[in-house]
């Protein structure tokens, strides 16, 4: 009994100032900025909402990743969305989160069985690479573009970017480096823009069909997806020189001891194991894309798939990495895969997305006061100023709220312009639109990619908020250089 009170005794409680003091000031503004006047057609409602999106901002920046988010939910509830437990329920009662919980434990596979490690081995250990760092970064911005026109989004952002990260860590980066965060968003990127390639599917589809039906005015896919292609084709070239002209490290991805780093050598074969985990990713992405480009030309099978879907895929596979065993163990080890889960990122990108979806609902007037705060700003415009305001507004609105209420907003305001008899290039501005609406990375409540960003290991949301502006006008520049000159051409 003495031992124990002299070790209760010899514990400490470990304090920090600056963590009270931020969480004191994150606390004033979610429970009181709801008291500010609000401006335009902002409600009541609104102004408290927005209260905890900029509360939350705060804490994510200096205080850390998960109990800001829990908090965020007793900031909606207090705001007027309900008890504590619907809210609660509302930030699980999302497929992007279950997706996330699902793949993201289902692609753990290829950490256990160390298949990534065996493929980055062989691609950091390649001769492209040993030339070049810089190659290695293009080739692998460019194999993301390319499987993410055709769909496989899902694969990339819960399985392939852990491994990237997981990369980046073996390499030696050190957190928050600048190389890291520019690296990353690149990657993401890359995923984001391949879903824009095809305007009759898909994103593509919602914005390109959109704007026709608003305008009643046709656009060219094939004009649409040589542009596009040109965007690809200048992204993948320019951003690995736009990191180096930012003064990233490339060197530590240059020299990095393979087998040390990755625990293989670069001419190792793989085992079985291996070979089942990448021979079912290749099935899984494979019925993914021919389901995404063939839709009901498949026929019965499509109406199979269409009740399966992406999220059934990521199931299946999860019960067959459990089910098959080498030498009496499953592949998939769920209580190890469990260990590596990252619940902080879950929980911020399930607050976030709710966050996000409720900041521009009608309810809090907030569209409507951003839809008539940017409106002057087109008026008396010529037609290329109007698509370069276009662009800045549709990217700075799409980082700091929901990317797909600042789409439709900014396509509606386009619409309305155009049938008032504004000479509106429809091509480019719908690209403009399709592109910039996606890039939304500065805030975890702008997009699920920008809250994976803030919530990953290799960055900080510090380090995100410092570069990120300095990303986005690097993709403003080559995206309306792009999109005008083409515009003009088609």
């Amino acid at each position: 009994m003495t031992e124990l009170s002299t070790e209760v005794k010899k514990g400490k409680l470990d304090v920090n100032g600056k963590t009270i003091l931020h969480t004191v000031m994150m606390c004033l503004v979610m429970f009181g900025f709801r008291y500010v006047p609000a401006p335009g057609a902002v409600t009541e409602y609104g102004m408290a909402v927005l209260g905890v999106f900029l509360a939350l901002v705060y804490g994510w920046s200096f205080i850390g990743i998960l109990w800001p988010s829990l908090l965020g939910i007793f900031g909606l509830a207090f705001a007027g969305y309900g008890t504590v437990e619907a809210v609660a329920l509302s930030v699980m009662n999302n497929s992007t989160v279950f997706m996330m919980m699902v793949g993201s434990l289902a692609f753990m596979a290829l950490m256990q069985s160390k298949a990534a490690d065996v493929i980055m081995a062989k691609i950091m250990g390649s001769k492209i690479a040993q030339k070049s760092p810089m190659y290695t970064v293009m080739i692998i911005l460019a194999a993301t573009l390319l499987i993410n026109s055709f769909g496989g989004q899902m694969v990339f952002y819960f399985g392939i970017f852990p491994i990237i990260v997981s990369m980046l860590k073996k390499c030696g980066y050190p957190v928050g480096d600048r190389f890291c965060v520019m690296f990353l968003t690149g990657f993401m990127a890359a995923i984001q823009l391949g879903m824009c390639f095809r305007p009759f599917v898909g994103w593509g589809l919602m914005t390109a069909g959109t704007m026709m039906q608003l305008t009643q005015t046709v656009i060219s896919y094939g004009a649409y997806m040589i542009i596009m292609l040109l965007l690809y084709i200048v992204f993948v070239v320019s951003y690995p020189f736009f990191m180096k002209l930012c003064g990233c490290d490339f060197n530590r991805l240059a020299n990095v001891n393979i087998s040390e780093a990755f625990g293989v050598d670069k001419n190792q074969k793989l085992d079985l194991a291996q070979k089942i985990v990448l021979i079912a990713m290749g099935i899984f992405l494979t019925v993914v894309i021919v389901g995404s480009i063939a839709g009901e030309k498949l026929g019965v099978l499509y109406t199979y798939y269409s009740q399966i879907g992406v999220a059934g895929m990521m199931v299946l596979f999860w019960i067959a990495m459990t089910v098959i065993k080498i030498d009496g163990k499953p592949i998939l080890d769920l209580r190890e895969a469990s260990k590596m889960f990252t619940w902080d990122m879950l929980f911020l990108v399930a607050v976030a997305l709710l966050l996000s979806s409720v900041l521009t609902s009608q309810e809090t007037g907030i569209s409507g006061w951003l839809a008539s705060l940017i409106t002057p700003f087109f008026a008396g415009k010529n037609p290329i100023t109007f698509l370069l305001i276009l662009g800045i507004v549709t990217i700075i609105l799409t980082n700091v709220a929901n990317n797909i209420a600042i789409c439709y907003i900014m396509m509606n305001l386009v619409a309305a312009m155009y049938l008032n008899g504004f000479p509106v290039d429809i091509l480019a501005a719908t690209m403009i639109i399709s592109t910039f609406s996606v890039l939304a990375f500065l805030t975890p409540a702008s997009s699920m990619p920008g809250a994976m960003l803030h919530g990953c290991e290799m960055c900080t949301p510090k380090a995100v908020y410092k570069i990120m502006p300095v990303i986005l006008c690097y993709f403003v520049v080559i995206s309306l250089a792009t999109f005008i000159i083409g515009g003009m051409v088609f």
